[in-house]
Formats: C-alpha cells, structure tokens, sequence
C-alpha cells in the first residue's frame, strides 16, 4: 500500500521558514485561504464537512507530488518541502481537481447550492493516494503533526528557479 512515507508529495513554504533543516509543524486548524473568494471557502468546508467530516479546505495541508507546482506556492524553489505526516491522518483528492483554485475564483459569486451541485460532480475520495501522485493532483492532509524536509536536503533537483507566480517577492 502507497503511504506519505512511500511516495513523495510536496508543499511550498514561506520565507518565515529556514530550509537549513527539516521543520516539525502542526497544521493550522483555522486556515484562511490566499488566493480564494472567502465565501467559496466556507461553502467548500460545509461540502468536505457534510461528506467527508473533515473540514478540509481550512483544517487541510495542500500538497501535490508535482514540484514546480508546489514551488508557486512558495518563496523560493529553495522553499518546496517533502510532506510526510508523524500522526494519523486522513487526505482528501479529486480525479478530476489538479487544483480547486481556478474553480474557486469561477464560482466566487455563485450561490451555496451551484457550489453544492459541483462538487458533487468532481469524485472527490479519501482513498487511492498513488492515482492521487500519478496525476499530480492537489491532495489535502489533514494530520495533527507533519515533517516538511526541503528538498535540497534530500539531494533532490530544485523546481524551475523562476520567481513564484502566486507568493511576492
């Protein structure tokens, strides 16, 4: 069976973070999202919540196995890491999601039940994490405790050293 431990999944951190050692982080349980309509989240949560009874767009870590993805997401390419939870966990993903920010910003103004009827259109599943790697497609982890080793500790190749299109400078 494909865990976190056996496949690599990424996540892009800020410039708060060193990359000189890994980091023992818990998850935030209140996240606010960055690049989404706040209402889309909310109505989000409610739909995880409902189906899955976990909160997953504010209680989830967002990871992928793609790590130029993940390097828009962070500070620099220095600043991708490799998420491996140190608790149980749960995650969360869609065949047909690579990543819900796209929607999120379509539907920004659309009412709860529009939201409602999409995501129940998008296959969304709590299991299956090497289709999840093999597609590249946004995971969301939900875990008590996590290691993010950067991944220039791990001797692996840096993402594109371009700027992040998503964080500023």
């Amino acid at each position: 069976m494909s865990t976190f431990e056996t496949l690599s999944f990424y996540r892009g951190i800020s410039a708060t973070h060193e990359v000189d050692n890994p980091l023992v982080l818990t998850p935030r349980r209140n996240r606010r999202p960055r690049n989404s309509p706040a209402s889309f989240h909310t109505i989000a949560d409610q739909w995880f919540s409902s189906n899955f009874g976990i909160p997953y767009r504010s209680h989830g870590l967002f990871v992928t196995s793609d790590k130029f993805i993940a390097s828009n997401y962070a500070a620099n390419p220095s600043h991708v890491t490799r998420i491996v939870p140190l608790s149980s966990y749960k995650f969360c993903w869609s065949p047909r999601v690579r990543d819900l920010l796209f929607a999120a910003q379509q539907l920004a103004k659309a009412p709860a039940t529009e939201i409602f009827k999409y995501f129940d259109t998008l296959d969304y599943c709590e299991g299956n994490l090497e289709k999840a790697h093999e597609l590249q497609h946004e995971v969301m982890l939900s875990c008590s405790l996590y290691v993010a080793i950067p991944i220039g500790l791990l001797g692996e190749d840096l993402p594109s050293s371009s700027p992040s299109i998503i964080l500023p400078a």
